[in-house]
């Protein structure tokens, strides 16, 4: 199996074949880190799943301060609704899961420990239909619900902690030194090497049956999970060395296509339109993957000639694609017009549309007019976070910092999780001087990211302030003590991992 460094990134590091690699290193070739979970008997066969959602959180925390990592609301939750409709299948159920999107060109999606999955914008881009979008995201939950992971670590029988200590370190390795990190990635020679292939081959069949099952049940057209992988195996063949990124991680035989195949003769033929969604969201990742100067007049330009030419049989799309790099290029006016001619083809509208409408109008400088879209069109489209987000950008630029902080409290109270609410949270509260709400505010963005020293820090901040009311102060060291016993959790975790 090929390990590749994905140049310099971190997740190609944390596909699932590199965690096979990682599980043959030896104790001693590996570094200490200070933030790993606690995984209890390092000498268990298997890994709890409570232990791992833990590290897959810890990993998630170093994720998420990767400069790829792409803080995109409506991306996040076309690919969390895609998820759902697939984990509502029997082969999921009991199962939580967490995908994301990665800004990278690349074609890839990898799974990690506990249920967090990392889905390239390329892979979104490159997708044909969204049942091959969709059969790829099913491969990788089904990684997850046969604990692939978990049971490579069983059939080496090696330390727990070791093994995933060099999953970790191996991906933080990534962010400063690529070439360090595929070191310490490089798997052993002879028959070690044929064994964890072997395992690999097993796994990936393993995902690849899973996964067809789950599109049947979710009604997508499993036909795509072979034509997807077949045009994978084809790039491969006339680019060489030059494979698709998903091939490195996911090895992709012969063998594999025509398991699918037999399999797929089994079962009756179902046709799945593409979604709006899908249509969209695939048009603007296509818009904005390369946000450069000749990136966004290259794409604006290509989705103009469709139109013109007659050459798309997704005029809607193509229209929202040129809305999306208008925009990026501050053409607010074309992006308006091009806004207009999206809105004509889509009845009765639709949230993506009424974002992007929204983020022109405050792109113009009419905070007013963004606020007054994104609120309409919130009452309609109960849930979509990115209007959400529009509606406090659009009252924090008109300076309304009482309504703002009035609607992102609750706001943060329906979505803990959503760093970006609570970092316009902590500007409200600012805006209004009330710098003690300001920094616990802040300290929970941090917190998000892992950062348990900085969010101590700005919670201490917020207590040296004379602006919090006892209530609000009472809150403030609660939080306080609960996030200082998480840093000496993990301090503690950290002294106690043999080999220190």
């Amino acid at each position: 199996m090929e390990v590749a460094s994905f140049a310099g990134s971190l997740r190609g590091l944390l596909a699932l074949g590199v965690a096979a690699a990682l599980a043959l290193l030896p104790a001693q070739s590996l570094p200490q880190t200070e933030s790993l979970p606690r995984l209890g008997d390092a000498g268990a066969d298997e890994l709890s799943p409570g232990a791992e959602r833990r590290l897959g959180e810890a990993i998630m925390r170093e994720v998420r301060r990767d400069a790829a990592y792409l803080d995109d609301a409506e991306l996040v939750d076309y690919l969390n609704r895609l998820a759902a409709r697939l984990t509502q299948t029997s082969a999921a159920r009991g199962y939580t899961f967490e995908l994301f999107g990665m800004r990278d060109a690349s074609l890839n999606a990898f799974a990690l420990p506990g249920g967090f999955i990392g889905v390239h914008t390329g892979l979104v881009v490159s997708a044909h239909t969204e049942s091959e979008l969709a059969s790829v995201l099913a491969h990788e939950i089904g990684h997850v619900t046969q604990r692939h992971i978990a049971r490579m670590l069983s059939e080496q029988r090696q330390s727990t902690l070791t093994v995933l200590a060099g999953l970790v370190l191996a991906a933080l390795a990534a962010r400063s030194n690529p070439q360090g990190a595929v070191g310490i990635a490089t798997m052993a020679a002879g028959a070690q090497q044929q064994q964890m292939l072997s395992f690999s081959r097993d796994a990936e069949r393993e995902a690849d049956r899973v996964g067809l099952e789950m599109l049947r049940n979710a009604g997508y057209d499993a036909n795509a999970m072979a034509a997807f992988f077949g045009r994978l195996q084809q790039a491969a063949r006339v680019y060489e060395s030059n494979a698709p990124a998903y091939m490195r991680s996911h090895p992709l035989t012969s063998e594999r296509i025509a398991d699918m195949q037999t399999r797929l003769q089994e079962g009756r033929y179902r046709q799945h339109a593409d979604s709006l969604d899908f249509r969209l969201i695939r048009a603007k990742l296509g818009a904005s993957a390369v946000p450069t100067v000749d990136g966004l007049n290259l794409a604006r330009t290509q989705f103009e000639r469709q139109i013109r030419d007659k050459t798309t049989t997704d005029e809607t799309a193509a229209w929202f694609g040129v809305a999306v790099a208008a925009l990026a290029q501050r053409d607010v006016a074309a992006a308006e017009r091009a806004i207009a001619q999206t809105r004509a083809r889509v009845e009765p509208g639709h949230p993506f549309v009424e974002a992007l409408a929204a983020r022109a109008r405050l792109a113009a400088g009419d905070g007013a007019g963004a606020l007054a879209i994104a609120r309409a069109a919130a009452g309609r489209f109960v849930g979509a976070r990115a209007l959400l987000h529009l509606q406090a950008e659009a009252m924090l630029e008109m300076k309304e910092f009482d309504a703002a902080v009035r609607f992102l409290v609750e706001q943060t109270g329906l979505y803990k999780t959503d760093p970006a609410l609570w970092r316009m949270l902590a500007r409200a509260h600012a805006g209004l001087g009330q710098t003690g709400l300001a920094h616990r505010a802040a300290a929970e963005e941090y917190a998000l990211a892992g950062a348990w020293l900085a969010a101590i820090e700005q919670l201490r901040l917020a207590q040296r302030g004379a602006t919090l009311d006892f209530y609000s102060a009472s809150q403030v060291d609660a939080r306080l003590r609960a996030l200082q016993a998480e840093y000496a959790s993990e301090r503690k975790e950290a002294q106690e991992r043999p080999g220190r």
